[in-house]
């Protein structure tokens, strides 16, 4: 493996990761909040990921 294929590793997996990290620290601010939100976990997630592969293809 040489340094280009590790680096195009690294990147895609901060990419496919950041969707993920956005969804779990929206779902800490609404339980730091006092909010229960029972859906918090499948909306917010699908929510970020779909406009986090929305803006990525586009870049």
């Amino acid at each position: 493996m040489n340094i280009q294929t590790i680096s195009l590793i690294i990147s895609d997996s901060l990419m496919v990761t950041k969707q993920v990290i956005l969804a779990t620290l929206g779902k800490l601010v609404t339980k730091k909040s006092g909010m229960l939100n029972l859906g918090v976990v499948e909306g917010m997630s699908f929510a970020v990921l779909y406009h986090g592969c929305l803006t990525s293809t586009n870049n």
